[in-house]
């Protein structure tokens, strides 16, 4: 859907509908800055709705009940508000519900960054996040990497998103065990608590690896003579060919372990350029 460009005189009548509700009606004075943000609020909500697309229903009291025509597309400002706002409700309680089924077998494998992400962070942005009247606040820094970018994104947009990557990591790194994964992070790194990498491109880049040698993936370091084959192996691919058989690797490894999983697919592809850069993998004696 394209961007709605609304006039100020549509949005400032829902900005100080919202301005009187956070003061309780009282007509209190705000400040700039406050303002400012009720604004971005506002529009939040709206980029909610519009980013949703057809997708996205219309208030129950909307005066467009259903999409079958242009005008539809174009409601008033308020009712893409108030829809945006439902829209943000909906994913405040998809999160909740997401982050209630993930956390019971969560496993950190060692990373600090990780576990504090998850473990103190998604509970603290529950606790904290005002869907109503700054919906555009992130809270989080997200400092554990994940290889989705998802820059532009804020809010509960972002933390729903982030948590939902999450839980398509912890499915494929269960999928090799505790023990797998916690040695291939300490041939890759000696401290894992410090490890500021994704641990699921470490742990595809250690596989990849194992396949384009031969190599039965049960042992997890590779000697210094294997590391010589790897390097000259690449050195015969180009960077778009050597791109080209990890992403291939990684989709027969998702049809074979994971019953062709679409969105696990998907999401480990965004890892795939710089999981292939990073060949040969660096673990040995």
């Amino acid at each position: 859907m394209e961007h709605l460009n609304y006039a100020p005189e549509e949005l400032i009548p829902i900005v100080a509908e919202l301005a009187s509700k956070y003061t309780g009606f009282e007509h209190s004075s705000l400040s700039y800055e406050k303002a400012q943000a009720l604004m971005e609020a506002v529009l939040y909500f709206i980029h909610e709705w519009e980013a949703a697309g057809s997708a996205a229903p219309l208030s129950e009291n909307s005066a467009y009940p259903l999409r079958t025509s242009a005008a539809m597309d174009n409601p008033p400002a308020r009712e893409a508000y108030l829809c945006g706002r439902q829209i943000v409700l909906e994913k405040v309680k998809r999160l909740q519900a997401l982050y209630n089924e993930l956390i019971p077998d969560f496993q950190d494998y060692g990373s600090e960054f990780l576990r504090d992400t998850i473990v103190k962070g998604i509970p603290a942005f529950l606790s904290r996040y005002d869907a109503g009247f700054a919906p555009q606040e992130t809270l989080l820094t997200l400092d554990y990497p994940i290889l989705k970018n998802l820059d532009g994104r804020t809010g509960v947009d972002a933390v729903l998103e982030y948590v939902s990557c999450i839980f398509l990591e912890q499915r494929f790194l269960r999928q090799f065990g505790l023990s797998y994964v916690k040695e291939t992070l300490r041939a890759y790194h000696e401290d894992t608590y410090m490890l500021t990498e994704n641990i699921c491109g470490v742990v595809l880049r250690n596989m990849i690896g194992h396949i384009l040698l031969n190599k039965p993936l049960d042992s997890v370091q590779f000697t210094k003579e294997e590391k010589e084959a790897m390097k000259n192996l690449l050195a015969e691919k180009s960077p778009g060919e050597l791109e080209a058989a990890a992403a291939n690797i990684v989709t027969e490894l998702i049809a074979r372990c994971f019953d062709n999983d679409f969105a696990l697919s998907e999401y480990l592809g965004y890892g795939i350029p710089d999981i292939a850069a990073g060949l040969p993998y660096p673990p040995g004696p």
